[in-house]
């Protein structure tokens, strides 16, 4: 079997907790012929003394802080392997991942990504726990999965694999989506659009979750997947399809759910409005109608739903993780 070169990319921000065992997980790998490429994307804590003690094994790239996606891009440019790896500062890989994804690659000219199963590590519990959403099923995302793809993303950066001249093909992150959000999931989309998917059920990758990992706003989240999906679905003629035009509604009502629990009324009126549009409900047409209650009713009403669930959390909380990254 050929031995394709791997360019591995980690973007680091403010990283030096993890990212040694990030790079170490890299380079005790059994797959033989990898680039390491780590972009410190403008880091104010010990991360630079920490990718340093690796110097003579890995490129660094420095630049200002501009954001993961830009931190991939940077990245990406600079590879010069036939096949593409991320890996999030967070994370860190077991030593068969890249052997046991590239024959996927090497023996499906189609296949242009092989994602991989996943275990989760809740650091400040120093224990192993279970998945972030139960119900997802990954191993549906293979083949020519683009339709399944709109209507689920479980497919975690840290174990992606990617054929280099697909993202010739496709480009590389869009910068234009805003923040830490979804990014990723326009990419694989993108890919999915003429490549097939490939899956690896073997947990090769492990998710660390843990307390000092970056915030993400939840409605800037939901709001951009909505804008992502509005643009696809319509870009493909998609919009008249029952189960799209369900996930759509589904989404616009967990961003209002998220808009009217931060007491942002109006955008929530919006977005119930917009789930209405797409697939009526009675839930989202009770929600609605509670937005235009008084703000200590609706205060009222989220304590009695709290009360009700057993917990002080979102009433609602997404069928999917969003961004399955590391800020």
């Amino acid at each position: 079997m050929p031995t394709p070169l791997v360019s591995v990319v980690i973007p680091v921000y403010n990283g030096e907790a993890y990212v040694g065992q990030a790079i170490e997980s890299v380079l005790a790998q059994t797959w033989p012929h990898i680039e390491l490429i780590v972009v410190n994307d403008g880091s104010t804590d010990g991360s630079a003394e920490v990718i340093g003690r690796y110097r003579d094994r890995l490129l660094l790239v420095e630049q200002t802080n501009q954001g993961v996606a830009a931190a991939r891009n940077a990245g990406i440019q600079r590879a010069k392997g036939e096949l593409i790896a991320l890996l999030d500062q967070d994370d860190w890989w077991r030593p068969e991942k890249l052997a046991r994804q590239v024959p996927l690659l090497l023996n499906n000219p189609r296949v242009g990504l092989v994602h991989t199963a996943v275990d989760h590590y809740d650091q400040d519990r120093q224990q192993w726990v279970g998945p972030l959403n139960p119900q997802a099923r990954p191993e549906r995302l293979v083949g020519q999965c683009f339709r399944q793809l709109l209507l689920e993303n479980q497919i975690y950066n840290s174990t992606v694999l990617i054929r280099a001249e697909a993202l010739r093909q496709v480009g590389l992150c869009d910068l234009s989506i805003q923040g830490n959000t979804v990014q990723d999931y326009d990419l694989w989309l993108r890919i999915a659009r003429h490549w097939d998917l490939a899956y690896v059920p073997e947990p090769l990758v492990v998710f660390r979750i843990h307390s000092r990992q970056g915030t993400w706003d939840r409605r800037q989240m939901l709001s951009e997947e909505a804008r992502l999906l509005e643009r696809v679905l319509a870009e493909h003629q998609l919009t008249n399809q029952p189960e799209l035009r369900h996930r759509m509604a589904r989404l616009y009502d967990q961003l209002g759910t998220a808009q009217l629990d931060a007491g942002d009324r109006r955008s929530a009126q919006q977005s119930f409005r917009r789930s209405l549009q797409w697939s009526p409900t009675g839930r989202a047409r009770l929600l609605w109608l509670i937005c235009w209650m008084p703000t200590p009713l609706i205060h009222t009403l989220q304590k009695i739903w709290h009360r009700r669930l057993g917990r002080a959390a979102d009433p609602v909380s997404s069928d999917t993780p969003g961004n399955l990254s590391h800020n």
